[in-house]
């Protein structure tokens, strides 16, 4: 699972882009998009182009430190981007769930309480928990989308297989294309069964 853009988008927006070197609150040498390591030091600086790469590179970490987590919580698109936005910025999401014992709701409003540098309440840290609890809370929206495939819809559409075109039955709809599974069987010299609505394809 990775990040998506409104996790990406929140990122961004509360740790901004600074292009050279500076000290964050909790004193820790940080660049780009909240970047630090080794490799962040007094004088530094960098290109956006950079800082893009960078913020990549620093995120595969924390969602694989996420995703960790998946076999207890099944999380969805919008919990994960908020986890992955929180472990960015705090380190982990270890004491947030309490080491998995945590429920979603307790999760939720314990995202509250890490809004603190150094023992003080910072105003910044306190909109970032809340972004990021509102996201963690926010259902995702299931996108359903309803071809129309009625006989005025179905077109013959292009096909390679094996290297040869030809044309099958299909619908085009969205951006993406609808096939007649039968006929793309024939020319796979495939035969067609089904397992429950999932159609399988068989070669003779």
């Amino acid at each position: 699972m990775q990040i998506g853009q409104a996790g990406i988008d929140l990122i961004k927006q509360h740790e901004g882009c600074r292009l050279t070197a500076y000290r964050c609150p909790a004193g820790v040498w940080t660049i780009g998009y909240g970047h630090t390591g080794s490799d962040v030091k007094e004088g530094l600086t960098i290109t956006p182009v950079k800082a893009e790469k960078l913020l990549k590179s620093d995120l595969a970490k924390f969602e694989k430190h996420v995703q960790n987590f998946d076999s207890k919580y099944h999380w969805n698109q919008n919990e994960f981007d908020a986890l992955v936005s929180f472990a960015f910025n705090v380190g982990s999401i270890n004491q947030l769930t309490a080491n998995k014992t945590r429920t979603r709701a307790q999760i939720a409003q314990a995202m509250l309480l890490y809004n603190k540098a150094n023992g003080k309440v910072l105003p910044g840290l306190t909109k970032r928990r809340q972004a990021e609890r509102q996201l963690f809370l926010t259902p995702v929206q299931e996108v359903k989308s309803k071809v129309d495939v009625t006989q005025s819809k179905v077109k013959k559409l292009p096909i390679i297989v094996n290297g040869k075109r030809y044309e099958v039955d299909g619908v085009f709809e969205a951006g993406v294309n609808y096939f007649s599974v039968r006929q793309l069987a024939q020319l796979l010299d495939a035969t067609v069964s089904n397992q429950g609505s999932v159609p399988v394809l068989t070669k003779k």
